[in-house]
């Protein structure tokens, strides 16, 4: 404890400004980090970390504001040594999370200190404000963040539509008989989804994006918060088949990019951006099946070769060999490689100065950034830029710009990481139901049976979504009721919305097995054809 003490010693004393000084006009302590190994980098940065993180257990914020600005500025250049370190492998990110911040700052408070003084220039009582330092916040926090300043935003708009119905007159003058609703309403045929989708986000003013979501289906008039889950699984899941003709596919049929020469009006692009937004605006786990390099984009990372290589394994495999591997020295050759390329079955000059440029081991390098810049910029710069466009519509960008690329993926798609055992610890029962019911007990006996795949079909059964969320499946406390006034010839049902399954009493673990996978392989209970 005696080295924290030291530095936050440091941190308030009168030499906090001649080092403030000399980290801002050097960057020799920054180059020396970047050339450090990564057991020596994080001693480095947990030395730093930890200072902070007993200031902040030690309720210091507000009576040592220079201190913790002192310590976040020295994380940041660290944070920015590990990104550019000349070495094969980063210091995880996370080893910067501090975790005490969750505990000890007001989410919404922060953002608003951090819009605040976005505008204004710096003085000596500028408060501290995390929002500046996003690569110290957990994802925890910045989820935190990101759905405090949604939930903010609706309440707004249910308050402005609150006050207007109470005072009409002159409340909204250009329009005083017509109060704005607090809530933006979709109401769709399923046969009729994308088209009626499409048509009614694209006749609605922008700012209806950020209220309150409501759908109604017209076979079942009823409003339930399953019609948004169901609305956005099958939305997606039609909107990314191969018969939308929206998107190019790669050679395995597993990723998706934009395409270079669209098959669909660029408007269509935008509502699907729109779509995007809305699904992470309200906290819907999607599918999207596209290359880390979206989200990277998405939070203005450029993206990279190794992106290409997850988009194409072939090619980017093919690409790094060329830069990394290939030494002989006779490229043009040996190889016969030009600047001519293939990509979405289109023939492109990537030096379009020079046609058929031949490929040299001195120009290599420039071929490889002209490949990756095609595919991921170049190619589709329009219909990806209606697509960022109609997100931000919904997503405020400088909050979302808070997460990493990685972040962002894990919060809109979730991850592969399925925890089966903590999904049973975590659940509880209703009604007649409990951990030791015969019903029950058959039930996670049928359970183990199924493979992997068909526990995925469960959980989309289940919550409306086949990914487990990217903070784990402690975060899915599934409920199981008898399902009413059945018999052993029903399905199980469900209501996503509330992970809640109901399942009727069946007479056999065989039974019960094969009434199950049939439920899940038809997404029985929750989209009823």
């Amino acid at each position: 404890m005696t080295i924290y003490y030291k530095i936050i010693f440091f941190c308030t004393g009168n030499i906090i400004n001649i080092f403030w000084t000399c980290i801002h006009v050097s960057y020799v302590i920054e180059d020396w980090w970047s050339s450090l190994e990564p057991s020596i980098m994080t001693k480095h940065i947990l030395m730093w970390k930890n200072a902070l993180s007993f200031m902040l257990r030690n309720g210091l914020l507000a009576t040592h504001n220079p201190g913790v600005k002192f310590l976040l500025e020295a994380l940041k250049y660290l944070h920015r040594a590990n990104k550019r370190a000349r070495r094969t492998q980063e210091v995880p990110a996370s080893t910067f999370y501090v975790e005490e911040i969750i505990d000890r700052v007001i989410p919404m408070d922060d953002v608003k200190l951090w819009r605040f003084w976005s505008t204004r220039e710096d003085t000596e009582v500028t408060p501290v404000i995390f929002c500046r330092y996003p690569f110290v916040l957990s994802l925890i926090c910045k989820m935190a963040i990101f759905n405090n300043n949604a939930l903010f935003t609706k309440v707004v708009h249910h308050l402005t539509h609150r006050l207007t119905v109470m005072y009409p007159s002159g409340t909204f003058r250009d329009n005083p008989e017509s109060p704005p609703a607090p809530v933006f309403q979709l109401t769709l045929r399923r046969p009729s989804l994308i088209e009626d989708t499409f048509r009614q986000l694209g006749a609605a003013d922008h700012d209806y994006f950020q209220r309150e979501l409501v759908v109604r289906f017209m076979e079942d008039i009823k409003l339930s918060l399953v019609n948004i889950r169901d609305f956005f699984l099958h939305v997606f899941e039609e909107l990314l088949a191969p018969e939308s003709e929206m998107f190019m596919y790669n050679d395995t049929k597993t990723l998706v990019w934009f395409p270079a020469k669209p098959r669909v009006e660029e408007k269509s692009y935008f509502l699907f951006g729109v779509l995007c937004g809305m699904a992470l605006y309200n906290h819907n786990i999607v599918h999207l099946p596209f290359p880390l390099a979206l989200f990277k984009k998405m939070v203005g990372v450029k993206p990279s070769l190794e992106d290409l290589r997850e988009f194409d394994p072939v090619v980017g495999g093919s690409l790094r060999y060329l830069l990394e591997d290939y030494t002989d020295d006779d490229v043009e050759e040996n190889l016969d490689m030009t600047f001519t390329v293939i990509w979405d079955d289109q023939k492109v000059e990537l030096d379009p100065k020079e046609t058929g440029k031949p490929v040299t081991s001195f120009n290599k390098k420039q071929f490889v950034d002209a490949y990756v810049n095609l595919a991921f910029n170049q190619s589709a710069e329009k219909v990806f830029e209606e697509f960022r466009r109609g997100f931000f519509k919904v997503c405020d960008r400088d909050v979302v710009e808070l997460f990493q690329p990685e972040e962002l993926r894990g919060v809109m798609v979730g991850k592969e990481d399925y925890d089966w055992d903590t999904l049973k610890q975590n659940t509880v029962y209703d009604g007649e139901y409990h951990a030791r019911h015969p019903n029950i007990i058959t039930f996670w006996e049928a359970f183990e049976e199924l493979t992997a795949d068909q526990k995925k079909a469960f959980l989309l059964f289940l919550t409306g979504c086949g990914r487990a969320p990217i903070l784990g499946m402690d975060k899915i406390q599934m409920k199981v009721a008898v399902l009413q006034n059945s018999t052993e010839l029903h399905f199980p049902e469900s209501l996503t919305c509330h992970f809640l399954l109901l399942l009727p009493i069946y007479p056999s673990k065989e039974m019960l097995l094969a009434r199950l996978k049939e439920a899940c392989a038809h997404n029985r209970g929750f989209w009823k054809e």
